[in-house]
């Protein structure tokens, strides 16, 4: 049934190859690019492109409907694809969708040792990409880099902003970032912690910075390059990668159905050659280049920036797992998580806590109910619950009906954290015993 499948995206593919040319004599758009870029980053080179091999069209959305857009074959067809996250290359060349040009790729020693391109020619960096946190300049200073278990303190509370990984293929590195350094259950834990000291979860990436300079919050997770770029009807937002995130590139990849149009190549081409590479110093723009010859004029310095390895594969495959368990337990619920991680803090923070076995143990089980998510580590990357997932609509699964499996997800983060108040209110009244000296 798989093979028979991945016969079936080849053919459509192959087909809508020549709907491609079609489209572009009805359009007149020599080149179809679809990308999650803002036009404000992807317009600098699109208008200088253009201007040498004719009009190319853009079609702009974020990474997760960017995915939907290919895998249904929707119009405009692309030729190119052109995206920040290594995950959404990974999940679409698994499903058929790009075409493979190795002689294109370059070795990792042409970029001092970072792997930059697939060596398969599914994708090829043009950019590189650090995930960290946001701050304005004139609050409290992070350091060079910053440790994601900061986001996870107490004083955090409420001054946290970030985007829903179902929304934004940057959060989603953040949050397998976490997930693939601690591990499954560690890193779902301090999901939770984090969860429990946001402001908000805004809609888009760039939602995050605009949350910061007008004073919404304190702190964003995101990626390097929205902070750093300039914008004159904002201040400046400073920006510190995670210790262990690793080095993203951003790539360019050409589409299955643009494998016959020579300017998908000439496009990749000029991403990475001098003029394209110098378009991205731009101070509007502040990307760090794949040229090491230019990673001096940005600041960026390998051997400190080494983070640990990321595995898009895997990331790939889980992502609509990924992506609804942290809707479930995060982005519909922070509020009430806030609200329980406050409960179990005023527990902890009681003197009586640390003597007394049965509110220590109220205290575990509190915790647990809140930190741990119902899909064990071996079932991440499922195909029996991905497939359960596929055919819903990735960008907002809730208002799936009931009886799915994403119900029962809801189902069962609504009971841990029912219990998790029923705990607290335990041991409020345990500790008011030990306090007034009626406790056994």
């Amino acid at each position: 049934m798989r093979r028979l499948l991945h016969c079936w995206v080849v053919s459509a593919c192959v087909w809508l190859s020549g709907a491609a040319f079609a489209q572009a004599a009805d359009t007149g758009c020599r080149l179809q690019i679809i990308t999650s870029y803002p036009e404000s980053f992807y317009r600098p080179f699109v208008e200088r492109f253009s201007s040498d091999h004719g009009r190319a069209c853009v079609t702009n959305k974020n990474t997760i409907a960017l995915m939907r857009h290919m895998r249904e074959g929707r119009r405009p067809v692309a030729d190119v694809v052109w995206t920040s996250s290594p995950v959404a290359f990974a999940a679409l060349d698994a499903d058929g969708l790009l075409d493979h040009r190795p002689e294109l790729s370059s070795d990792p020693s042409h970029f001092g040792g970072l792997v930059v391109d697939d060596a398969s020619g599914a994708r090829f960096g043009f950019a590189l990409s650090q995930i960290g946190l946001m701050w304005k300049p004139d609050g409290e200073t992070i350091g060079p880099t910053a440790e994601v278990e900061l986001l996870a303190q107490d004083r955090y509370r409420n001054r946290i902003g970030m985007t829903s990984p179902a929304r934004s293929g940057t959060t989603h590195l953040f949050v397998e970032t976490v997930l693939q350094n601690l591990g499954w259950d560690e890193g779902w834990a301090l999901l939770s912690r984090i969860g429990s000291n946001l402001a908000t979860v805004t809609a888009r990436s760039f939602g995050v910075r605009e949350g910061i300079a007008r004073n919404r919050f304190e702190l964003g997770i995101g990626i390097d390059f929205l902070a750093k770029a300039a914008n004159e009807t904002q201040p400046p937002i400073a920006f510190a990668p995670l210790r262990d995130s690793a080095v993203f590139p951003a790539s360019v990849g050409i589409a299955r159905t643009g494998a016959e149009n020579p300017l998908a190549v000439d496009f990749v081409e000029f991403l990475r050659s001098d003029t394209g590479q110098n378009l991205l110093l731009r101070p509007a723009i502040a990307r760090i280049p794949v040229n090491p010859d230019l990673w001096g004029q940005v600041g960026f310095e390998p051997e400190h920036s080494a983070g640990a390895a990321f595995d898009a594969a895997l990331a790939a495959r889980r992502l609509p797992i990924v992506n609804a368990l942290f809707d479930e337990m995060i982005t519909y619920r922070y509020l009430e998580l806030a609200e329980i991680r406050a409960g179990i803090d005023r527990l902890v923070a009681a003197p009586e806590a640390a003597d007394d076995p049965q509110l220590r143990n109220l205290i575990a089980e509190a915790r647990d109910r809140v930190e741990t998510v119902p899909v064990a580590s071996f079932m991440s990357d499922a195909a029996e619950l991905i497939s359960q997932l596929e055919g819903s609509d990735l960008v907002d699964l809730s208002a799936d009906g009931e009886g799915t499996l994403r119900d029962s997800w809801s189902r069962d983060f609504s009971g841990r954290f029912s219990r998790a108040r029923e705990l607290i209110a335990r041991g409020d009244a345990r500790l008011a015993e030990l306090t007034s000296g009626r406790a056994p």
